[in-house]
């Protein structure tokens, strides 16, 4: 068996093309759970298999530290900012496949955390 050396996992994640162009994190921490998150997390699994939206990947997570707005889940959509989404309830998950899954467009309220720099770096290009 071949060993790992320095600088390959580096490699890896450089040369490795994912199938997905993004995915949807849903928080699955007991707060989580307890705010409807199994719920939010079953919609959307049945609503993108649905819509066929096979291209971003479904996960769960523990908790995200955010307990004060479950349930809540992260988008991360290519070329797009990583969105944290809080007090998410079936018609705020539905709007959040409508609008940012399939049209990159991101929900405005239920939005928790928007990360600027990733804004800035997008539209002042060096």
């Amino acid at each position: 068996m071949n060993r790992v050396k320095p600088g390959d996992l580096t490699n890896f994640r450089r040369n490795y093309k994912s199938e997905y162009k993004g995915e949807v994190i849903i928080s699955m921490g007991t707060c989580g759970i307890a705010a409807g998150g199994d719920a939010i997390y079953k919609l959307f699994e049945s609503e993108m298999n649905e819509r066929g939206l096979d291209n971003i990947q479904l996960k769960k997570t523990g908790c995200l530290g955010m307990c004060f707005c479950e349930p809540n889940l992260v988008v991360k959509i290519e070329g797009m900012p990583d969105i944290l989404y809080g007090n998410v309830d079936e018609k705020t998950a539905i709007l959040i496949m409508n609008e940012h899954l399939t049209k990159k467009r991101i929900v405005n309220f239920n939005t928790i955390f928007m990360p600027t720099d990733d804004i800035g770096k997008k539209i002042f290009k060096d």
